[in-house]
C-alpha cells in the first residue's frame, strides 16, 4: 500500500495540473489505497486437506478526477487511472474526462465544507499487520476447532465424522487523499479492520454451526482466532440432528445475526436519499412518520466507540460524523452523499416522496459519501454513493435474551439465515430469507431441541419485524453480514407471528 504522504504529494502536484487549465470550472482529485487480505479456512476430516489456503487478496491504487468545464458548469466529465501516479498519467485522465463530459442538471458543483476539528489519524496496528499474523490467526481458528470436536463424547457415528471447517479471516484497510478546487487543503484519511467468519458442519451429525467476529486491533482480531472454531464445532455439536418442524406460523426470536442481515439487505438501502429521490424506499412518503416500535433506535457512527470501522472524513472530503436514523421508532435522517443531498432537496417532487409527516426544512446532510469496493474498502474508481459504517441499533427498556424466550413461550429461536432478498421490490419490503444452523425449537418458554440447517423459509415484511415486537435485546451485539460494508451492533428481537415455509430435502 502507498502512504499517506504519497498519496498527498502526487495530490498536490495533479491539483496544480488542474488549476492551469483554464477551460475548468473546477475540479476534483480522489487518489485511494487499499487492500483486502483474506486467509480463506478450508479444513476437511475425511479428506486431505491444507487447512489453510493460499492467500488471497484485492489490492487497488489508483486516483480518479473529476472535472466541470467552464463553458456549462454542468457539464461534467471523470476518469480513473491504476497504479499509475506519475503526470502523464494526470494529464491523459483530464483527456479521458474531457471527452466523457456530459451535461447533468442535478450537478450542484464539488463540496465547499470546512473540515470540523482535527482529528488524529486512524491508529489501528491493523494498518501495519503482516501476514504472517493473519495465518496465525486463521491457524488458531481452526486449532482451537479441532480442540473442541476432540473434545465431544465417544460416538460411533462420528468415526468418519466428516468434519468441515470453512470462513476466513480478512483484514481491510484503505488510505485516502481528496482535493478540490473548493478547499484549501488536501484532506485525508486511513482506516483498517478485520472480519472473521467460521463456518463448522459435520455431516455424520446433520449438523452446523457458525461464529463471527469484526474489529479494529490485532488485540481483538487474536481473542476472536481463539474462540471462534471452537464456538462454531461447540454449536455445532450441539445441533446434531435437528428437527424439521412443518410449516406455519410462528412466534419467533431473531438473534443478532438475522437482524444484521434483514437490516443490511431490506432496511439500510431504503435509509438514503437515492431510494427517495427515486421513490424506491420502503419508507417512501414516511420521513417523520413511526416505521419502528417506539422502542427502537437506529443510526451510523463512524466514530462508535466499540466500532470496528473508524472514519474521520468521508470520500467527497467532508468530516464523518453520526447520523441519526431512527428515534424512538420515526424516521429522521438519511445517509446522503453531496450530489443526492442536492438532488433531493431540489427535487419538485420532494413533499410527495417525503409525505405529510416530513418538517418544513429539510436537513440531509452530506455525511455518507463513500466510494466503496467489494468489501467495503474505499476503491479510487467508484462512484460516491451513500453507504454506512457502524449500524447501531438500540432499545429502550430492552431485556435479556433468556427474556425474548420466555415472552415466545413456544416457537422457533432462529440464529441466523442467509440467502436474504427482496421480493417484489424494494418498496414492498418484502423479503424472504432461508434459516440455516445456531437455531432452536423454542418450547414452553425454553430453547429444546436444535432446529436441521437450511430446512425453513422464512417470508416475511419488514413492518413485521421492527413495527410490533413482543420485545427486543436490552444490548447491541456486533453481528456479521457476508459481503456488506457496514458493520453491525444488534440487539435480538423476539416477534408474534411469522411465516415459515418447509424447505425440501434432496
Amino acid at each position: 500500500m502507498r502512504s499517506i504522504a504519497e498519496l498527498k504529494s502526487f495530490t498536490r502536484e495533479a491539483a496544480q495540473i488542474l488549476a492551469r487549465d483554464k477551460d475548468l470550472a473546477s475540479y476534483e482529485i480522489y487518489c485511494a489505497t487499499a487492500e483486502h487480505r483474506i486467509a480463506r479456512l478450508n479444513y476437511t476430516s475425511d479428506i486431505p486437506s491444507r487447512g489453510l489456503e493460499e492467500f488471497k487478496s484485492i489490492h487497488a491504487d489508483g486516483f480518479q478526477l473529476r472535472l466541470a468545464m467552464r463553458r456549462d458548469p454542468h457539464e461534467v466529465g471523470a476518469a480513473s487511472e491504476a497504479g499509475d501516479f506519475t503526470v502523464d498519467a494526470v494529464r491523459d485522465a483530464i483527456r479521458r474526462a474531457r471527452s466523457s463530459a456530459v451535461v447533468d442538471p442535478h450537478f450542484s458543483g464539488f463540496p465547499s465544507v470546512a473540515v470540523g476539528r482535527k482529528l488524529a489519524s486512524e491508529k489501528s496496528d491493523l494498518a501495519r499487520v503482516g501476514d504472517g499474523a493473519i495465518a496465525a490467526a486463521a491457524w488458531d481458528v481452526i486449532d482451537g476447532a479441532l480442540a473442541a470436536f476432540a473434545q465431544r463424547a465417544a460416538d460411533p457415528r462420528t468415526e468418519h465424522p466428516g468434519l468441515i471447517i470453512g470462513g476466513d479471516v480478512s483484514v481491510i484497510r484503505d488510505r485516502i487523499a481528496i482535493f478540490n478546487s473548493n478547499f484549501t487543503e488536501v484532506r485525508t484519511d486511513e482506516s483498517a479492520h478485520f472480519n472473521a467468519s467460521v463456518t463448522s458442519i459435520i455431516e455424520s451429525l446433520e449438523a452446523k454451526g457458525t461464529a463471527g467476529a469484526i474489529g479494529d486491533s490485532m488485540a481483538a482480531m487474536r481473542r476472536g482466532a481463539r474462540i471462534l472454531g471452537r464456538d462454531a464445532v461447540r454449536r455445532a455439536l450441539a445441533l446434531s440432528h435437528g428437527a424439521r418442524p412443518a410449516a406455519g406460523k410462528y412466534r419467533v426470536v431473531l438473534g443478532p445475526q438475522p437482524v444484521a442481515e434483514i437490516l443490511n439487505y431490506m432496511v439500510m438501502g431504503s435509509l438514503t436519499t437515492g431510494a427517495f429521490h427515486a421513490a424506491s424506499s420502503a419508507y417512501h412518503a414516511k420521513f417523520g412518520a413511526p416505521v419502528m416500535d417506539s422502542r427502537l433506535n437506529l443510526d451510523d457512527d463512524p466514530a462508535f466507540e466499540a466500532g470496528a470501522i473508524r472514519r474521520r472524513i468521508t470520500c467527497e472530503g467532508i468530516s464523518a460524523s453520526r447520523v441519526e436514523l431512527i428515534r424512538d421508532g420515526k424516521l429522521v435522517g438519511l445517509l446522503s452523499n453531496f450530489y443526492d443531498t442536492h438532488r433531493m432537496l431540489t427535487d419538485e417532487h420532494r413533499a410527495e416522496k417525503f409525505g405529510p409527516s416530513s418538517p418544513v426544512k429539510l436537513d440531509l446532510p452530506p455525511l455518507s459519501g463513500y466510494r466503496l469496493g467489494e468489501g467495503g474498502g474505499r476503491r479510487f474508481d467508484a462512484s460516491p454513493g451513500s453507504a454506512g459504517t457502524n449500524v447501531v441499533m438500540r432499545a429502550r427498556g430492552g431485556v435479556a435474551e433468556r427474556e425474548l424466550v420466555r415472552a415466545v413461550g413456544d416457537g422457533i429461536y432462529v440464529g441466523r439465515i442467509w440467502y436474504t432478498y427482496p421480493i417484489n421490490g424494494q418498496r414492498a419490503g418484502d423479503f424472504t430469507c432461508t434459516v440455516t444452523g445456531d437455531s432452536h425449537i423454542i418450547r414452553d418458554g425454553k430453547i429444546a431441541e436444535p432446529l436441521a440447517p437450511n430446512c425453513l423459509r422464512l417470508n416475511a415484511n419488514i413492518a413485521q419485524v421492527f413495527e410490533h415486537p413482543l420485545a427486543v435485546g436490552a444490548r447491541p451485539r456486533p453481528a456479521t453480514v457476508w459481503g456488506s460494508p457496514e458493520a453491525y451492533y444488534v440487539p435480538a428481537i423476539a416477534l408474534d407471528s411469522i411465516e415459515l415455509a418447509e424447505v425440501g430435502t434432496t
